[in-house]
């Protein structure tokens, strides 16, 4: 799974979304494994639309998330649990932060996280050298990004760095979206 995707994975896991074309320019996680937290600020909330339907799903899939963020009333789904939603503007881009917990640490194995299932010893992330993964907190061994399971580890990621010339034409903000969604709840 894309890490970027991380956050619109748990998001749209819980609503009911199967596949999610919302990612993000930058994202840097953070995963406290003792007290079980994670924390995922995302900046430079985008995606590709080429099509009037690529539009109009990605439309709906943010107005879900939008909607999701003011009634989370902490959601659960298969071992995640989603407390904090926040939205925000920076000049002209959308940035989200997610706030929450989980059950177990085999849950971040769905979002590509590892942990040496014969000692417990530590945690391990593949790196794709494309997905400009960086960290302060783990180390690059081989091809895997590594960090102790009793430590807090924060990882940066920007996969989007480059863009084929051929989609920067139908890279469209998600600010766009978050300012119609913000319209329609002052009209309530």
């Amino acid at each position: 799974m894309d890490p970027i995707s991380i956050y619109f994975f748990a998001i749209a896991s819980i609503i009911g979304i199967e596949a999610t074309g919302i990612v993000s320019q930058k994202a840097t996680v953070t995963i406290n494994p003792v007290a079980q937290t994670f924390e995922i600020h995302q900046e430079d909330l985008f995606s590709i639309m080429a099509t009037r339907e690529d539009s109009l799903a990605v439309a709906n899939e943010f107005w879900q998330i939008a909607e999701l963020q003011q009634d989370i009333a902490e959601r659960y789904v298969d071992g995640w649990i989603v407390e904090e939603i926040i939205f925000s503007r920076k000049g002209e881009q959308l940035n989200a932060l997610l706030k929450g917990r989980f059950t177990e640490a085999i849950v971040l194995a769905q979002a590509g996280i590892h942990i040496d299932s014969a000692l417990n010893s530590g945690f391990s992330l593949m790196n794709f050298p494309d997905w400009n993964i960086r960290s302060a907190d783990a180390v690059l061994k081989e091809n895997y990004w590594c960090w102790p399971t009793d430590k807090t580890v924060t990882i940066i990621m920007e996969p989007y760095k480059i863009i084929p010339d051929d989609y920067i034409g139908d890279k469209r903000s998600m600010l766009a979206y978050w300012n119609e969604w913000l319209n329609s709840q002052s009209k309530k």
